[in-house]
């Protein structure tokens, strides 16, 4: 019968033997322990009252957490409107194509009062989004590559030259652009 040798480290935990756990953090412990995001959902009456002189907006509460759905004119006075309500960065933003258009989405986060909200807007196929770089700096290259990889346009944005490839690719992330197979790809 063969037996492991000794592990020839001379890192603590592993000399403490199996029982300790050397890498869990108390802070990660609790949190794992509680099930809680790392942000929480605001609740639907905040965000409503947030937005309340904004027209074309939806508010639910759905898997993601709250999400307001917001007519694409006036996502830059929703996402004005949050930002002054302390919704102070967008920590993502991304696009989805559903088969009928592409549906944007920003998620705000207020690391005041650590909580959380989504906003959808839906453009047309070739459609115009508005840039929300001047107010959320961290949008820069997140817009550019969702523009060039669903095949939307860009208005205000400072630079919204192609950021993946080049003149002339398809919009890679579209539904209605065909795969290419492995021969079509060799053969460029």
């Amino acid at each position: 019968m063969t037996r492991s040798s000794r592990s020839t480290s001379t890192s603590p935990a592993v000399l403490l033997g199996p029982n300790r756990c050397s890498t869990r953090s108390s802070s990660c412990r609790r949190r794992s322990r509680s099930g809680r995001r790392s942000a929480l959902l605001p609740a639907t009456a905040d965000i409503e009252r947030i937005l309340a002189g904004i027209d074309g907006v939806q508010i639910a509460e759905e898997i993601l957490g709250t999400v307001a759905r917001v007519e694409l004119a006036f996502v830059p006075d929703a996402l004005g409107a949050l930002k002054a309500a302390g919704y102070e960065s967008l920590v993502d933003f991304d696009g989805t194509d559903t088969g009928e258009a592409i549906e944007i989405t920003y998620r705000l986060r207020s690391y005041a009062a650590d909580r959380e909200v989504f906003v959808k807007a839906t453009v047309a196929y070739g459609g115009t989004i508005e840039s929300v770089w001047f107010d959320y700096p961290s949008a820069l290259m997140p817009e550019r590559e969702t523009a060039e990889l669903f095949g939307i346009h860009l208005a205000g944005h400072p630079n919204p030259k192609r950021l993946l490839t080049s003149d002339g690719v398809e919009p890679l992330l579209r539904k209605d652009v065909l795969i290419r197979t492995v021969e079509e790809v060799k053969a460029r």
